[in-house]
Parts: structure tokens; sequence; C-alpha cells
């Protein structure tokens, strides 16, 4: 799998650790898939302790990012980035131009 987290996710990401009191020595940041009504798949940003079993973990930015082999599959070339309008933290399909 390749992540790439934008500086800007860096950025929300480490306020969002900071604000809920994750130790960073251990925590970080889940992406985890989850299936939606119609039979896609979501990816969800979470805050986490630690990684859970099968999980990548990649560290960038200062922060420690756990990936569910799910979202592997499913995406496996992927850039956690912020929705500027709203600061909203989201995952999408890295763009093969961009490399």
């Amino acid at each position: 799998m390749t992540l790439r987290v934008t500086e800007e996710a860096v950025e929300v990401l480490s306020r969002s650790l900071e604000l809920g009191d994750v130790d960073r020595s251990t925590g970080g940041v889940r992406l985890r898939a989850a299936r939606g009504l119609g039979g896609g798949v979501d990816i969800q940003v979470e805050l986490a302790d630690g990684p859970l079993g099968g999980e990548s973990v990649v560290e960038t930015g200062g922060i420690r990012v756990f990936v569910d082999p799910e979202v592997t599959e499913v995406m496996p070339d992927a850039v956690v980035a912020v929705e500027p309008q709203h600061e909203i933290v989201v995952v999408r399909p890295a763009d093969p131009g961009l490399s």
C-alpha cells in the first residue's frame, strides 16, 4: 500500500490527537473500512490507542496511521487529505499523475 498524508491533514490530525488526549508514542489515527448500505465501502478515520492485529502502521509527519487491511484492498494507493471548506479529513485514491 502507498499512503500519502498531506501537510494539511497532518496538522488537523495532530490537533485531533492532542484534543483526544491520545498518547502519540503508542496511539494514532486508524483508517477503517466500513460497508455502506449501498454495498460500497466507506473509509472511516478515527483516533486509536494503538494498532489492531493485522493493521499496517505508517508513520508520517509525526503521526502514526493504522491501516485496516480492507482499506489496503479497496484503495491500494491512497491520500489522506483535508476537504478545505469544513476541515474534514478524507481518504481518496491517489492521482496517478502526482507520484
